[in-house]
């Protein structure tokens, strides 16, 4: 008797949540690569990701070996296990899933269900969302003002509060709206799962689900950020994960005001004093700069009174700084031959730049550039190469 795996939306885990293990028999396996595998059963409790949900971790047993499970993959009706062995069709495996993660995906996952069904009272239809490995976002088409966002927040704690149920049918085909199925999903051969939060909400999904809103404990909404066109993207979190980011927030401003040596609440001030203190020093390093760039191109001037090129290494400045000298020492050199090399950077004018260029490409390693009458050029920095340069222009 041949064995047949149960299809997607049938599957154990959409059937009860719930359910840890589960023991089974193997149906196929294909060979992906010599240490991938494609392992169908007759039916599992490791979810396979969909519907914006990730997919399970796990382990299979056969006999005394036991393997983890961290790929569970939906193809059309088909449910996949990607394993590291060969299994044969007919073994008995027991499953096992990892029920901590499990868990904390049903409560993004139905955490997120009541947050859009509360928006829908806006007048604010879900557009997509995201479970992230700490943070989710749920797109809608407007930003909410910060009213508005105070307001979702407390309406969907309430909803948690109240611990309403919530209930997996599967009803007629042609009663539920379609547009959200997956393009692969056959619907004549699926099964099409809606879920309702009591009088709420009801919205077709294949997801694992809690029982009833009171096991989100709670919905946290963080910040807006722009999405598609004129979109936002609300971050949340629900459930555990909100005490493990409180928890990680605090240890990060622990941190922060030892290292600025003040108490929280003086933790703004101390930040914009130190941005304030920055800008001011940043303004001065740029205007002394510019003072020593007008010495340096003086310097170089009189070389050029009196030789055909001149040359300037500096390993602390970049493009500006040697766009400034160069721009100063052009129209006063024509017919001379000026080379620049920073970190990273490089720029040579004049009569030699053909014969330069070709020499430093092959001391200064990945330079590329060109230039009409000019190269400018970029390289990755090495102080060994850039010794090599410096000694290349010294012989000129």
């Amino acid at each position: 008797m041949s064995l047949k795996a149960r299809i997607v939306g049938d599957l154990l885990c959409q059937r009860d949540s719930y359910l840890t293990k589960l023991t089974t028999q193997v149906v196929s396996c294909n060979k992906l690569s010599d240490t991938q595998y494609e392992l169908e059963l007759e039916d599992t409790v490791l979810f396979p990701e969909g519907g914006g949900q990730p997919t399970d971790h796990g382990t299979i047993k056969i006999d005394d070996t036991e393997l983890e499970v961290t790929e569970v993959k939906r193809n059309g009706l088909n449910c996949y296990h990607m394993v590291s062995q060969l299994f044969k069709p007919g073994d008995t495996v027991e499953l096992k899933v990892d029920w901590r993660r499990r868990f904390d995906h049903m409560q993004q996952h139905t955490g997120q269900h009541l947050l859009s069904a509360i928006l829908d009272k806006f007048n604010l239809p879900t557009l997509s969302w995201s479970m992230g490995e700490m943070i989710n976002y749920i797109e809608i088409p407007r930003k909410l003002t910060p009213a508005e966002l105070e307001e979702v927040s407390q309406m969907c704690n309430d909803k948690i509060t109240e611990n309403i149920k919530i209930q997996v049918e599967v009803p007629d085909k042609d009663s539920v709206k379609k547009d959200k199925m997956p393009s692969d999903y056959d619907l004549e051969k699926g099964i099409l799962r809606v879920i309702h939060i009591g009088e709420l909400d009801s919205n077709p999904c294949c997801g694992t689900h809690l029982s009833s809103t009171g096991q989100i404990k709670s919905i946290t909404l963080l910040n807006q950020f722009p999405g598609k066109k004129s979109a936002s993207r609300i971050n949340f979190l629900c459930g555990d994960r909100i005490s493990k980011f409180t928890s990680e927030s605090f240890l990060t401003l622990k941190d922060l005001t030892g290292k600025l040596s003040c108490q929280t609440d003086d933790l703004v001030e101390k930040v914009e004093a130190l941005q304030l203190s920055h800008r001011k020093a940043a303004s001065k390093e740029m205007s002394l700069m510019k003072e020593l760039a007008e010495y340096q191109s003086k310097e170089l001037l009189a070389k050029l009174e009196s030789s055909e090129i001149a040359f300037l290494c500096r390993s602390d400045v970049g493009l500006e700084y040697f766009n400034n000298i160069s721009k100063k020492l052009l129209p006063l050199t024509p017919g001379k031959t000026l080379v620049l090399i920073g970190n990273g950077c490089l720029i040579i004018s004049g009569p030699q730049v053909e014969e330069v260029s070709t020499q430093l490409k092959q001391v200064l390693k990945g330079l590329k550039g060109g230039g009409k009458g000019k190269f400018q050029g970029k390289f990755t920095f090495n102080q060994s190469d850039f010794n090599s340069a410096e000694k290349y222009l010294e012989s000129l």
